[in-house]
C-alpha cells in the first residue's frame, strides 16, 4: 500500500495537469474563433455599417396657447390624450367678447345705413343741379331777351336788370349745389356703397370683434397625443400662456449622433436599419439618412468650448444625423419622441430615392392658422 500510494498521487498530478492545459487550449481556441469570427463579420458586414447607439427619437411638439384673455369656462381633453386636428381643447367664458361683437355688427350696419342714405343724397343733389341747370338756361334766355328789348326801347331797364341777377343767383346756387354733390360724393368714395371708407372700417372692426370671440375656443391644430397640462377650469389665463403640447405620432424621426471617427463615409440617403428599446429586436425599423447636421452638438451648446484658450482637451466629437422613418412602421409601431434608439447606416450601398414627406422639411401639413376652425356669427 506504502508503494502504490506515490503512484496514485503521481498520476493524479498529471491527470490534473492534462485537464489544465486542455482547458487552456479550448479556452485559447474559443477566443481565437471568436477572433476570427468577429474579423469576418468585420471584413463581410461591418466594415459596410455605422452602429450608433446614441440615437434618440425626436417630433414635432406644437405649443398650444391663449390667444385671448378670459376665464376657463371648460376643458374636454386631457393629458395622454389622442386628439384630431379641429378637436375643442379649451373653451373659455365669452360673454364680453360676444358683446363687443353685437356692438360691432350694429356699428356696422349703422356705417351701411349710412352710406346708403349717402348714396340716396348724392342722387338728390345731382337732381337738383338738374333742375337748376334747366332753370339757369331758361334765365340766360330769358335776360338776353330783356337786354335786346331795353337796348331797343320796349321794355325798362330794370327788367333787364333784375333777369341778369336772377341769371347770376342761379349760377351761384349751381356752383354750390355741384360743390355739395362732390363733397357727399367724396364721403361716400369712388367705388360705391361697399367701398365707403366709414362702412370699411366698420366691417374691420366686426371682422376684428368675431375673430376674438372665435378664439375663446382653443381647437387642436393638428392630430396628435396631448401633453404637458398646465390649466384647469376656472383658472384665469392671458393671451400666449401655455396651456398644452400636442405631440402628433406621424412626424417623427431619429437623431443618430454619428463620431466624427465614422462620419465621413455617411451619405444623405443610406439605408438605415433601426431598433428601439421600447419593443426590443422583435421590431425592426427601416429608414434612410435625410440629412447630416451643421456641426458637433458641442458647438451649438449653451456653453460652446473655447478651444484657443490654453486648457483644451481633445474629445472625439459627435454631429447630429437625420434618419426618416418607414411610415408603415410607425404605423405598425408608434414611437414617442425620447425613446433611444440602435441605428445601423449603410455607409456603401443602394440610396433612397423616395420623396422625402413635406413636414419632415418644414414644420406641418398645413399652417396652424388654417387649422383653426372659425365658429358661426351668432
Amino acid at each position: 500500500m506504502d508503494v502504490l500510494e506515490p503512484a496514485t498521487e503521481a498520476r493524479k498530478r498529471a491527470e490534473e495537469q492534462w485537464r489544465r492545459r486542455r482547458n487552456l487550449w479550448t479556452l485559447a481556441g474559443l477566443v481565437l474563433l471568436g477572433l476570427l469570427g468577429l474579423g469576418l463579420w468585420w471584413l463581410l458586414i461591418g466594415r459596410w455599417w455605422v452602429v450608433v447607439d446614441d440615437a434618440y427619437v425626436q417630433g414635432n411638439i406644437y405649443s398650444v396657447t391663449a390667444r385671448v384673455s378670459g376665464t376657463i369656462a371648460s376643458i374636454p381633453a386631457y393629458d395622454t390624450m389622442s386628439v384630431r386636428r379641429g378637436q375643442i381643447l379649451v373653451t373659455l367664458g365669452a360673454a364680453r367678447a360676444l358683446r363687443q361683437l353685437r356692438l360691432a355688427e350694429a356699428v356696422a350696419d349703422q356705417a351701411r345705413q349710412n352710406a346708403l342714405a349717402l348714396e340716396q343724397d348724392i342722387a338728390a343733389s345731382r337732381a337738383k343741379e338738374l333742375a337748376l341747370a334747366a332753370q339757369l338756361a331758361s334765365a340766360k334766355q330769358n335776360s338776353w331777351r330783356l337786354q335786346a328789348a331795353a337796348r331797343a326801347g320796349a321794355a325798362q331797364d330794370l327788367n333787364a336788370v333784375l333777369a341778369k341777377n336772377a341769371v347770376n343767383r342761379l349760377r351761384a346756387e349751381l356752383a354750390a349745389e355741384a360743390a355739395h354733390s362732390k363733397s357727399l360724393a367724396a364721403r361716400l368714395g369712388p367705388d360705391g356703397v361697399d367701398h365707403n371708407p366709414a362702412l370699411r372700417a366698420a366691417e374691420e372692426s366686426l371682422a376684428l370683434a368675431h375673430l376674438n370671440w372665435s378664439r375663446h375656443v382653443i381647437h387642436a391644430p393638428v392630430t396628435g397625443i396631448l401633453a404637458q397640462q398646465s390649466v384647469q377650469p376656472g383658472q384665469w389665463v392671458e393671451p400666449g400662456q401655455h396651456l398644452f403640447s400636442i405631440v402628433p405620432l406621424k412626424q417623427i424621426w431619429v437623431d443618430a449622433n454619428i463620431k466624427e471617427t465614422r462620419l465621413a463615409k455617411v451619405r444623405p440617403g443610406a439605408e438605415v436599419t433601426l431598433h428601439a428599446a421600447a419593443y426590443g429586436n422583435s421590431v425592426t425599423y427601416y429608414g434612410w439618412v435625410a440629412s447630416i447636421g451643421g456641426g458637433s452638438g458641442a458647438i451649438f451648446a449653451v456653453l460652446p468650448p473655447e478651444n484657443a484658450s490654453g486648457n483644451w482637451i481633445k474629445f472625439t466629437q459627435r454631429v447630429p444625423v437625420r434618419i426618416a422613418l418607414d411610415p408603415t412602421d410607425l404605423r405598425r409601431h408608434p414611437l414617442r419622441p425620447g425613446l433611444t434608439m440602435t441605428a445601423q447606416i449603410a455607409v456603401d450601398g443602394p440610396r433612397h430615392k423616395g420623396p422625402v414627406p413635406a413636414w419632415f422639411i418644414r414644420e406641418t401639413e398645413q399652417p396652424i392658422a388654417a387649422a383653426i376652425s372659425t365658429p358661426a356669427r351668432s
